[in-house]
């Protein structure tokens, strides 16, 4: 690879992930051609791209972006994972791949601005997503204005039920 070609890929590396909201490192040895590129699938459809270049051209891409932090885990054989959305079914979905393959194993992340180690994205992984948590943090919020809605509503519905049965029995 010469000068130009090294520059264009860096180039390109810097956009990708300049515009990443999520990024992940793992060690991809161990694994085939074809289970790269079944996990390429499986990214994608989460709106990932997994890229492997060398850790020189890598660092030199994250100089300057929100990834800078993440130079100290570019050692090795290095799949970058990068992309924009929820962390946590890009992380599910790297927890669950290395379950099945024990070589394939997650460095560090980034999500959110802040810098994960392996262990941090695992427990990522646990983490319901962000749309269930929001529905979940709805649903909190709503109880205690439906309680105090049943509780309002409580009088009224008894002076309208002594109603109805007085209305009944003059009928």
């Amino acid at each position: 690879m010469n000068r130009v070609e090294k520059a264009a890929v860096i180039d390109e590396l810097k956009t990708a992930l300049a515009g990443a909201t999520v990024a992940m490192l793992a060690d991809p040895k161990g694994l085939t051609m074809s289970e790269l590129t079944e996990l390429r699938k499986q990214l994608r459809q989460q709106g990932m791209t997994l890229q492997i270049v060398k850790n020189t051209l890598a660092r030199l891409a994250t100089t300057g972006t929100q990834l800078q932090d993440l130079k100290p885990y570019l050692v090795g054989p290095t799949a970058i994972l990068h992309g924009k959305g929820d962390p946590t079914g890009p992380a599910k979905l790297l927890a669950t791949f290395t379950k099945t393959k024990p070589t394939f194993q997650i460095k560090a992340g980034f999500a959110e601005g802040t810098v994960l180690g392996g262990q941090d994205v695992m427990a990522l992984a646990d983490l319901p997503s962000r749309e269930v948590l929001a529905a979940k943090l709805a649903g909190l919020m709503q109880s205690p204005l439906r309680g105090l809605v049943v509780v309002l509503n409580g009088p009224l519905r008894s002076l309208l039920m002594v109603l109805e049965a007085v209305r009944q029995q003059k009928g």
